[in-house]
């Protein structure tokens, strides 16, 4: 589970991926968003280490994660490839950023921004620089971080109570102003308990989304966990006293 909207720009060889991307950064960073980006370099054998260097021979050692830190900057390296939603997963743990831009990894099941002649599979935006309208594509990129951001208020179980399929959808409708939040649901029942010594302890939305995305999170990352199922009821209970 990620916070931020995750928006991919794809097309083939020249057709601007880059410089759309730079141009979209420049842009959100002056209305006041922060940027991540994912850029696909599908070279083998490519490092972005030199070979030689202090760092290169940490992992050639066997260190699996090595950072090099910098008065400028910060770099970590990992010595293996990575799946992408492992990849944004720690992108927006590490920048919390309100958009993560990924240029390539066309296959990948992201929402997309279209460049050329490349087939739009799924959700997306095909968009043309010499002739569309970069306003409405800007509008685009702001509409998917404003869902995003509702989403996140939502509690991300898919239960479908709401008559939605799932959460997305909700926070979709009422980005559009077709929903409110008070029309979840489970959100006004209440889906996270918790007793203390026998005691209830209530607690209002904001902290049951916070408590159920964070055990959700948690679980849904151990070996013999369905991913597909983490929308069925997680019980918890932790013992202290006497072993």
């Amino acid at each position: 589970m990620t916070n931020a909207a995750v928006i991919g720009v794809v097309g083939y060889h020249n057709t601007g991926k880059t410089t759309l991307i730079c141009e979209l950064i420049e842009k959100l960073t002056f209305h006041g968003y922060s940027v991540s980006t994912i850029k696909n370099i599908p070279k083998e054998g490519f490092s972005m280490d030199s070979e030689g260097s202090d760092t290169w021979k940490h992992g050639k050692s066997g260190a699996e994660l090595v950072a090099a830190s910098a008065p400028n900057e910060t770099s970590f390296i990992i010595g293996k490839g990575m799946p992408l939603d492992e990849i944004i997963r720690i992108t927006d743990s590490i920048s919390s950023p309100d958009v993560i831009l990924v240029e390539g990894h066309k296959s990948e099941p992201i929402q997309k921004i279209v460049l050329g002649e490349m087939p739009l599979d799924g959700e997306g935006y095909r968009y043309n620089p010499e002739s569309d309208d970069s306003g409405d594509l800007f509008g685009y990129i702001i509409e998917t971080i404003e869902i995003a951001r509702v989403h996140n208020t939502l509690p991300g179980i898919d239960c479908g109570k709401c008559g939605y399929d799932d959460c997305m959808e909700m926070a979709e409708a009422i980005a559009r102003k077709e929903k409110t939040r008070s029309d979840c649901v489970v959100q006004e029942e209440g889906f996270v308990s918790v007793t203390v010594g026998g005691k209830d302890i209530p607690m209002g939305p904001f902290v049951q989304n916070i408590v159920s995305k964070t055990i959700v999170g948690m679980v849904s990352s151990l070996k013999g966990v369905d991913r597909a199922n983490t929308d069925a009821d997680i019980t918890i209970e932790i013992k202290h006293g006497e072993k």
